[in-house]
């Protein structure tokens, strides 16, 4: 009797590892390819089939801009935009907008950026307010378009969050629920995001967000960020001020895409498994041929990825990919199961990886293949890959870390970057490594590391 609790401690334990084993492969079976659709077409005046969608619509009067400015005045009318959708049979654009919601993932980004383009730019604009929870999370429309929609959303979503999803009782129907924190900060902000979706990641939210002007921008930068990218998580503002550090430093000169467009793992048990890896890297490859098609083919794009993101970045390049340059950011690995070059679409892509000495991620870099489990090659030692210097903090008295505290106050300022908060200070703000991560991001000359991989035979 005396050692039947150790039965059952055991058996507790095979069963949480069994289904965590089996939420991994769940996940690896959402990243399986389905067959791309066609996207349709409209051959009638797509001018007055608009007009007849605002007549039908809850938006107000019939300028875009007024129509727009009172729903983003009025959560109740938002919620109303928010929650329209396209009748398949209420004419050929509201049939095609309804096969376009319908097969959203599984469509041709470059194709539904065709479509909008015969739509034309002043209708599309007027459907991102008519139909916003159409246009927020289609791959393909133009960004701008979306950056409108998910405003909407916000606002909606905003609203939504102080009522009590139950029938009314004695101790809510005199009570307010106050809003969800984190979209109460956004909702009228300036922020712009090109997909917002607070209820993915089981209600933590998922997001994609534009800091930057992309239409004048001479360099683009995708981020991904590393585990718990949720809206709910301070991460979701840590990479908001990460990225905008480099933004600011490059004075116009680039744009960041902060891109956590997927379901993220939390945890470190969550963040070994390789199948969030699987789903976000296919995610991600999509998206970069959106983002070309909508910056064009002169403005050179990086994709960096921090963390568990370097994961994600590493995975992608095994797909097509439109990149003309990678950095992994103290990254977890090339990605599941990648080990050689060969392994990725482009070995010969210009790569680069930074990663401080005593950054507690080193333990999970290179770890040898265990189905499911890991997440590849080490950055820091995969042949080809420029192996960046991490240098030290910056000792100016205005030095402050990626939260906008001194690092005069924390004690910490001038000292090499290493050790365990080595892992975010990579970020801090004119340290040396930051001064590094930016010169990629810019396609300059950054310093590299004393000691450097091999390099790929024929690159």
């Amino acid at each position: 009797m005396r050692f039947r609790w150790w039965r059952t401690s055991g058996l507790l334990a095979v069963s949480s590892v069994a289904l965590v084993y089996l939420a991994g492969v769940t996940q690896l079976g959402e990243a399986e390819a389905e067959p791309v659709e066609a996207v349709p077409a409209v051959a009638h005046d797509v001018d007055e089939q608009v007009l007849a969608l605002q007549a039908d619509s809850p938006a107000v009067g019939a300028d875009l801009d007024a129509a727009l400015a009172a729903a983003l005045g009025d959560a109740e009318l938002a919620a109303e935009l928010v929650a329209a959708v396209p009748d398949p049979d209420g004419g050929e654009l509201s049939a095609a907008l309804a096969v376009l919601d319908e097969a959203s993932g599984d469509l041709d980004p470059v194709e539904v950026g065709a479509f909008f383009d015969e739509v034309g730019e002043e209708n599309t604009a007027w459907l991102s307010v008519l139909y916003p929870s159409v246009v927020a999370y289609l791959p393909g429309a133009p960004f701008e378009a979306r950056i409108t929609a998910n405003k909407l959303v916000i606002e909606a979503a905003t609203r939504a969050s102080t009522e009590f999803a139950s029938p009314d009782r004695p101790w809510t129907e005199v009570s307010d629920r106050p809003p969800r924190d984190e979209l109460a900060e956004l909702d009228g902000s300036d922020r712009e995001f090109i997909s917002l979706d607070p209820y993915n990641n089981a209600g933590g939210g998922s997001w994609i967000e534009v800091l930057g002007d992309l239409e004048t921008a001479e360099a683009v930068t995708v981020l991904v960020p590393g585990g718990s990218a949720e809206l709910s998580s301070a991460n979701f503002n840590l990479y908001y001020n990460r990225a905008e550090t480099f933004v600011d430093a490059a004075d116009g000169e680039l744009a960041v895409v902060v891109w956590a467009g997927a379901s993220w793992p939390s945890g470190w048990i969550e963040e070994s498994w390789a199948s969030w890896s699987q789903v976000a890297a296919e995610n991600l490859a999509s998206f970069t041929f959106d983002l070309r098609a909508q910056v064009g083919s002169g403005v050179p794009i990086t994709l960096a990825g921090h963390s568990y993101g370097g994961a994600v970045i590493g995975l992608a390049e095994t797909n097509d990919v439109v990149a003309d340059r990678v950095l992994h950011i103290a990254s977890a690995g090339m990605g599941y199961d990648v080990y050689r070059p060969e392994d990725l679409s482009e070995p010969c892509r210009p790569r680069y990886s930074i990663t401080a000495p005593g950054d507690p991620i080193s333990y999970v870099q290179g770890m040898p293949y265990v189905p499911l489990l890991g997440h590849g090659a080490d950055p820091d030692d995969f042949p080809g890959t420029l192996k960046l210097s991490t240098g030290s903090l910056p000792d100016s008295p205005e030095a402050v870390d990626d939260y906008g505290v001194s690092l005069v106050e924390r004690g910490i300022s001038g000292k090499d970057v290493e050790g365990v908060h080595s892992h975010s200070e990579v970020f801090y703000p004119e340290s040396d490594s930051w001064d590094n991560i930016l010169a990629v991001l810019l396609g300059g000359e950054p310093e590299p590391a004393d000691d450097q991989p091999a390099p790929i035979p024929g690159c």
